[in-house]
């Protein structure tokens, strides 16, 4: 039973991380009608400066602080090449993954380890132990949702979704398509390195590869989010937490996870055939 409780938590509480890739990849595909690729570039390099933050000993809030502008960075970089070298969405970020994969390589090296080093999870008090995780995690998802769902339903936040519905009012209010555009991709892309430093500093290591499919796991959970609700809420984090169940239930099946990729995709697949026989009727 306590082995049962701490497989949930665990499950739950990678859900809540990357729920936070499924708000960015909600973000750009959903709100801005951007495909954004470069989302595991940016998820890689927030995990990487995390990590050499703390290694200096530095706080590690500052850590997710610095994590947050790198990803808005690489966001706007995208939305750059995007919109002032007219490259299409798809080139854009794979330009911009690409180029974040050597940054990232140069930053870190291609794994670090955090040691003894503080994180956000060893700053709690020992009183909230065994969920101290858990808790935190889901504070600041709560507070992360909240904040979004506040700035969607602001001024800018309507510019943003006419960005993806009706880019066309953008010109006849005098607003710049560009600059929307490129806001979005900063919004998911911060997102996105957020997620990659809460994943360090909760696992307690840097690798290079851990971006890998990061997107894919985004989407999954978007996906799944979207049986549930199809606008921007808390459905996100219940879609990230369902697919991390489903990679769990590989493990327990006890299943060779050299085919977890293949898993998701079929996974993918079988939703979006699912969400289709759901539209016609």
């Amino acid at each position: 039973m306590i082995e049962l409780l701490q497989i949930t938590q665990g499950i739950i509480e990678r859900g809540l991380i990357f729920g936070i890739i499924v708000a960015a990849v909600y973000l750009a595909s959903r709100l801005i009608n951007f495909d954004n690729l470069a989302v595991e570039g940016a998820f890689g390099l927030g995990g990487a400066i995390t990590a050499v933050i703390i290694s200096y000993g530095i706080n590690p809030w500052i850590g997710l602080i610095g994590a947050s502008m790198a990803g808005a960075l690489s966001g706007i970089a995208t939305g750059l090449l995007n919109t002032k070298l007219k490259l299409n969405a798809l080139i854009s970020g794979i330009v911009v993954t690409t180029g974040l994969f050597s940054i990232t390589l140069k930053i870190a090296g291609s794994n670090m380890t955090l040691g003894g080093n503080s994180t956000i999870f060893k700053l709690l008090p020992s009183l909230l132990d065994p969920y101290a995780s858990l808790l935190l995690l889901l504070l600041i998802c709560i507070i992360l949702f909240s904040l979004i769902n506040w700035f969607l339903k602001t001024e800018v936040g309507f510019l943003l979704h006419a960005v993806g519905d009706t880019p066309q009012m953008l010109t006849n209010v005098g607003k710049s398509i560009d600059f929307y555009t490129i806001l979005g991709l900063a919004l998911s892309n911060t997102l996105a390195a957020l997620s990659g430093a809460l994943f360090v500093q909760y696992t307690g290591y840097f690798s290079i590869w851990a971006s890998v499919g990061v997107l894919i796991i985004g989407l999954a959970g978007m996906i799944l989010a979207q049986t549930f609700s199809a606008h921007f809420g808390f459905a996100i984090l219940i879609g990230s937490i369902a697919y991390q169940t489903i990679i769990a239930l590989t493990f327990e099946l006890q299943l060779d996870q050299d085919w977890n990729k293949l898993i998701t995709a079929l996974l993918i697949i079988l939703l979006l055939v699912i969400k289709q026989q759901l539209n016609k009727k």
